[in-house]
């Protein structure tokens, strides 16, 4: 890992080096963001358009082989460039585009290695959440008084990537993608998050879920995001096309991973066998910058009753309801809606609770797949060029039947309201109040609050 780190340090300062004269293409003069967005004309730029501009105006480009004479132009290397926008699953939390670039003359070839280096820090009280992404399930239940107040700081959600991008090839347009980072504060665990490989329509690897819109998830600083909001990685095979900029179909294969807990000793679990079925449906408009999108999936959960000694199948699926509306330059809304059964490892809050399946406690040896509700709402308001500030609220109901467990999960809710200031499209600092709370079947229920800061530059 440390040699990997000065190796990578190593290349950036090479590449800074030689890309200054010869090899850079800065590009035009950024454009201004103020005059973009408030300008009276009707080419005025939305606020994330034109920070995209910005980044693709200051991308450094190391052209690899051909003169300066017979490289391709710049508007041709922009083209490229902003082909690593083209993505369904993006959201607010994801990286910018490279700012180093190594790319062939023709500008055909591209392969960039970027990343984001992120600073969180918060101070909770009146509730305790042991972890430092704010999950509603992991709010301690009973309150305890030794930790009613708590302060942290992690860099952990730091994160590296490698993006290699190609257009008129034999195979067509493709494009490679691998994303890793630590999977907690301790930094114990580097791990890879996203590898995935993309040819014309078809995408391959590991990837968010096609059960699943990111770009409708409210912008939060908070890392776990609004509790209701779906949110997987699968390893996957996908179809996606877009008529026009305007229609998008697609559907994916995905290799399954079932959650559930078998402690009654009447049931056992069983390998999962069958891949899970999800597509989605969307019309966006604004220039892709606002959808609305149909999802769904179908999953086979298996299981062994015990005490027939056969082994069952629960037939899970799931239904999505989501959008993004940006109304001109200053307001966005943001609507998830998800309801099935059998589906709450794909929810940010049951994530973590097993509970796709849980015990039939009138029938001993049987398990079914209790219904899931959640909804998330929330709107951005970008109230001068370089600062916004979005509020969303959000819920998740686990509906759940007969004399369960009395701490099993019931329903939580969810609250939050940030500023986020934009220092440049690569360097920006927040503040964030977020407060929720946890209802068990018992009637147990605790809530938390906490205030985080984040200071965020993307590479």
């Amino acid at each position: 890992m440390k040699n990997f780190i000065s190796i990578f340090i190593g290349c950036l300062v090479v590449s800074t080096l030689t890309s200054i004269d010869a090899f850079a293409i800065t590009g035009s003069t950024s454009s201004n963001l103020e005059t973009d967005i408030f300008a009276s004309d009707s080419i005025r730029l939305h606020p994330e358009e034109a920070a995209r501009t910005d980044l693709i105006h200051g991308s450094k480009v190391i052209f690899v082989n051909g003169d300066e004479g017979n490289r391709a132009d710049r508007d041709s290397v922009e083209r490229m460039l902003e082909r690593f926008y083209v993505d369904q699953f993006r959201n607010s939390q994801d990286p910018e585009a490279p700012y180093f670039t190594f790319m062939s003359k023709d500008a055909n070839y591209a392969m960039g290695i970027g990343g984001i280096a992120a600073i969180d820090t918060w101070f909770n009280w009146n509730g305790y959440i042991p972890y430092d992404g704010y999950n509603v399930s992991n709010i301690e239940i009973p309150k305890s008084p030794e930790r009613m107040k708590s302060l942290g700081a992690t860099a952990a959600y730091s994160k590296i990537y490698l993006n290699i991008m190609g257009k008129n090839t034999p195979i067509g347009s493709f494009r490679v993608y691998l994303e890793a980072g630590f999977t907690d504060s301790r930094y114990s665990k580097f791990r890879i998050k996203r590898a995935w490989m993309q040819i014309r329509d078809f995408t391959v690897g590991l990837a968010k879920s096609t059960f699943s819109d990111p770009a409708a998830q409210p912008e939060t600083l908070d890392p776990a995001g609004p509790n209701g909001k779906i949110d997987r990685a699968n390893i996957l095979v996908r179809y996606l096309h877009t008529w026009k900029n305007k229609w998008s179909v697609g559907g994916s294969v995905e290799f399954p991973g079932s959650y559930y807990k078998v402690e009654d000793k009447l049931t056992a679990k069983v390998s999962d066998y069958v891949p899970d079925f999800a597509a989605l449906g969307q019309f966006q408009w604004n220039r892709g910058l606002s959808h609305v999108r149909i999802g769904g999936i179908v999953r086979a959960i298996p299981y062994r009753d015990l005490i027939a000694g056969q082994n069952h199948t629960v037939l899970g699926w799931g239904a999505e309801l989501s959008s993004i509306v940006r109304a001109g330059r200053i307001l966005t809304f943001y609507y998830l809606s998800s309801v099935g059964k059998g589906i709450a490892s794909y929810t940010a809050d049951l994530g973590s609770e097993d509970c796709d399946l849980l015990p039939d406690l009138s029938t001993p040896g049987r398990m079914y797949a209790p219904l899931t509700l959640a909804t998330t709402v929330g709107v951005k308001v970008q109230i001068l060029p370089k600062l916004s500030s979005t509020v969303s609220l959000s819920g998740l109901h686990n509906y759940a039947k007969g004399n369960i467990d009395d701490a099993t999960y019931k329903y939580g809710e969810y609250i939050c309201g940030n500023l986020i200031y934009t220092f440049s499209p690569r360097l920006m600092t927040g503040l964030e109040y977020l407060a929720a709370k946890r209802m068990n079947f018992n009637g147990q229920h605790a809530n938390a609050n906490r205030l985080s800061a984040k200071f965020v530059f993307s590479f």
